[in-house]
């Protein structure tokens, strides 16, 4: 054997860590994002109001018609096929979150963070960086 093939490290193929995992799982995530954003934005506003004019008022899983139904945090909507339940954050967060005060600053709080999830803001504001 050569010197040269003496230095080649013995472990060429290393397995990805897990911090390089979790990175290219967000990137490829954000793209996806990104990718149904531009498709949302693109689409004209007959479209959108095609879209919703067929699906509401129906069950996402199986297409039937939901029947309203009175919570006492709010209301819902249950599918009668399929029995699944809909409702919207409001109601959700005060089922889920019964101790806390649906209060101004709450309020406020929880629009910033649904907003930076779902990637309508890049940032927190205040943090200086765009």
């Amino acid at each position: 054997m050569s010197e040269f093939t003496h230095r080649l490290p013995h472990r060429p193929w290393s397995k990805p860590s897990k911090n390089e995992e979790e990175y290219f799982h967000r990137e490829e995530f954000s793209q996806r994002m990104e990718e149904a954003r531009h498709r949302e934005s693109s689409r004209g506003e007959d479209e959108r109001r095609r879209l919703a004019e067929l699906h509401q008022g129906h069950c996402p899983r199986c297409g039937a018609l939901l029947e309203g139904i009175r919570l006492a945090q709010g209301t819902a909507h249950q599918c009668p096929t399929c029995l699944g339940v809909w409702m919207d954050h409001a109601t959700f967060d005060r089922l889920t979150h019964p101790e806390e005060k649906d209060d101004y600053l709450t309020g406020i709080l929880r629009e910033v963070l649904l907003q930076y999830t779902t990637g309508r803001i890049s940032t927190p504001p205040g943090t200086g960086r765009t």
